[in-house]
């Protein structure tokens, strides 16, 4: 199972991400939501404080089991910076330094100078992070079950930042 994460937005209180999950030998991913982490920084190495940042830009093993959220519960163990990254979500809040959150999307539309109504990335929500948790964990228990390896990659490729003096 590979879970991609391609970050669209950044600031210094939250990173937005649209987040895919794909099965070994699928040729579309099975699920397509929103995650959140916490304040963005692009970086390669690990720094004093890395850890109340996004994870960096890679490829990085997960591990299942054990977790807060399922007895399958996904994490990256251990990449520049961080240890133990929990996959998780949360009713009330959009980011918590740690963990990625998941959920469905809540699109935020304006009307701009033409009279055209955008939807305006920067202010998307997530909401129903449980019921979006629990098709994931019905996805690991099936990856897990076919023995196959669980990696997270994320990607910067879209990102948009609204960070003042940060390493861009």
């Amino acid at each position: 199972m590979t879970i991609k994460l391609h970050r669209y937005y950044g600031d210094d209180r939250i990173t937005k991400s649209v987040m895919e999950v794909w099965l070994d030998g699928d040729s579309e991913p099975r699920m397509v939501c929103e995650a959140r982490e916490s304040s963005y920084k692009k970086y390669e190495e690990a720094f004093a404080g890395a850890s109340r940042y996004c994870l960096p830009v890679g490829r990085w093993r997960m591990k299942a089991g054990g977790g807060a959220y399922s007895p399958m519960g996904l994490r990256v163990p251990k990449c520049p910076g961080h240890r133990q990254v929990w996959l998780g979500h949360s009713w009330c809040r959009q980011c918590k330094v740690g963990e990625i959150l998941i959920g469905e999307p809540a699109f935020h539309y304006y009307t701009d100078e033409e009279g055209n109504v955008v939807e305006c990335p920067q202010k998307r929500r997530i909401e129903h992070g449980e019921e979006v948790f629990k098709k994931l964990d019905a996805l690991v228990y099936e990856a897990f079950g076919k023995m196959e390896e669980f990696y997270l990659e994320i990607d910067n490729k879209e990102i948009k930042t609204n960070v003042n003096n940060m390493n861009l």
